[in-house]
């Protein structure tokens, strides 16, 4: 067991016995050592002044020397106080001006100091909590004991007490909840001194992380309410959308169906012209120009209802190319021949570039496509004038342009002049037909070998529509 008594204290005792030993045994070594030499070789009267001056100087010398230690054990000891003494200052005045409640109570669980802290928490003074039980603070009564016994109870087994959340009441009896850490005080031997509490006021963060909760469960509800309302829209779209495909559906079987039933009557029509040029030897002028116009109209028809069929393959994806090396001269002059044919009068000049490589594309198709072009400008073109078909080539691609004399094209219509139905002249008086289908055609059939196309305005009038097609490797 350790003892009792301060370290210096203990110097002090071992000292007390130190000093009469040290006398004792000085006295001792001299009589035994010196004191019979110095009688023999002096004489009793030197013997006597020796013996005072030996004893006369051990002694105070002795005493110096245990009072200097004394001395400096006395400042040490006063050194050590002084900084216990601020130290325990510095913890008082941190405690007392702490804005947390810090509680310290006694082994039976009564209340021994009382901090600023918790008088701003709880209302009361130190006076009027000091000895009362702390289970006061919990509303008192049975439950009130029970949670300080279980409290207690952990804190002697672990040493500690963290984060543990419970409700007080304060002076004016209204409850306020705090975050409680506690600790157990014992002193060197293990014996309990009580316990130390620290208390911080949660009440502020509860009510907003109440208020955060009641906002989540609020959102929540209407994340499910518009879960909800978003699922019915899109079955409502989902059936909108089914009835638009039916209808889509049943649009482009009619249109087919349409087109399809005309092909007949027209190919009749073609028949019965061609048969009435051939065969009818006496026609009058009369007949001989309305002969001409109904062939005009037929082709005419003809050819919307093939614009049509083809709109229809493209924009229900059954559009299907069979591309293959090609050579592009033979397919200019095939169309330009087809064309001549049709216009009599109109002069349609080629640019001879030779070396001209080799396109991967569908022959057809690309017919097509310059057939359109070509009769778009002959519409537009004054009569008599001509159209030129320009090429070029570069590592990658083909280029074909169309150049023809009309009145080009206003700057808002370069970009929309291939779209379905578009027409730079969308008045009843039209001066060229057409029905915004011819060049919206062009763009799919080019786009779907993987070219470009476009239109622009020629510096000295007219415009001119050019497309690309990939080189075959």
């Amino acid at each position: 067991m350790k003892q009792p008594y301060p370290n210096f204290l203990q110097r002090v005792l071992r000292l007390r016995w130190v000093l009469p030993l040290a006398f004792f045994g000085i006295a001792v070594l001299y009589q035994i050592v010196f004191a019979r030499w110095v009688l023999y070789t002096f004489g009793n009267q030197l013997h006597f002044i020796v013996e005072i001056l030996f004893f006369g100087t051990a002694g105070p010398l002795i005493t110096f020397l245990a009072l200097t230690r004394i001395i400096r054990w006395l400042e040490e000891k006063e050194q050590v106080e002084k900084l216990a003494r601020a130290s325990e200052r510095r913890l008082v005045s941190i405690t007392s001006a702490s804005a947390d409640a810090i509680i310290s109570l006694d082994p039976s669980g009564r209340i021994e100091s009382w901090n600023r802290g918790a008088e701003l928490l709880f209302g009361y003074s130190e006076s009027d909590m000091r000895g009362r039980p702390f289970t006061e603070l919990f509303g008192g009564g049975e439950a009130a004991e029970v949670e300080f016994r279980w409290l207690t109870e952990n804190i002697h087994q672990v040493g500690f007490l963290r984060g543990h959340e419970t409700t007080c009441l304060n002076a004016m009896g209204n409850e306020v909840t705090v975050d409680l850490t506690a600790t157990h005080l014992v002193d060197e031997d293990g014996k309990s001194l009580g316990v130390s509490m620290i208390l911080r006021d949660i009440t502020e963060r509860r009510r907003r992380e109440e208020e955060i909760r009641r906002l989540n469960t609020n959102l929540n509800e209407q994340v499910a309410e518009r879960t909800r309302e978003l699922a019915e829209k899109v079955e409502e779209l989902r059936l909108a959308n089914a009835e638009l495909q039916k209808l889509d559906r049943m649009r482009t079987e009619f249109v087919s169906l349409v087109s399809h039933q005309l092909r007949a009557p027209l190919t009749n029509m073609y028949g019965a012209v061609e048969h009435i040029t051939a065969n009818c030897d006496t026609m009058n002028t009369t007949c001989s120009r309305m002969v001409v116009i109904m062939d005009q109209q037929l082709e005419r028809l003809d050819r919307l209802v093939r614009d049509v069929l083809n709109t229809v393959r493209i924009d229900s994806g059954e559009l299907v190319l069979q591309s293959e090396p090609i050579s592009v001269p033979p397919i200019m002059a095939q169309v330009v021949d087809q064309m001549r044919a049709r216009t009599a009068g109109r002069s349609i000049y080629i640019s001879d570039k030779p070396g001209l490589p080799m396109v991967f594309a569908d022959r057809d198709r690309v017919a097509e496509v310059l057939a359109n072009l070509l009769d778009n400008a002959d519409k537009y073109s004054p009569p008599h004038t001509e159209i030129t078909i320009e090429t070029s080539a570069d590592d990658d691609e083909v280029t074909l342009s169309v150049c023809d004399a009309g009145p080009g094209l206003p700057a808002s219509a370069l970009e929309r002049i291939f779209d379905k139905f578009y027409r730079v002249d969308g008045s009843d008086s039209q001066t060229a037909y057409g029905y915004g289908l011819g060049l919206y055609i062009c763009r799919c059939l080019v786009e779907a070998h993987g070219g470009r196309i476009w239109a622009e305005n020629l510096r000295g009038g007219g415009a001119i529509f050019s497309f690309t097609l990939p080189v075959a490797r």
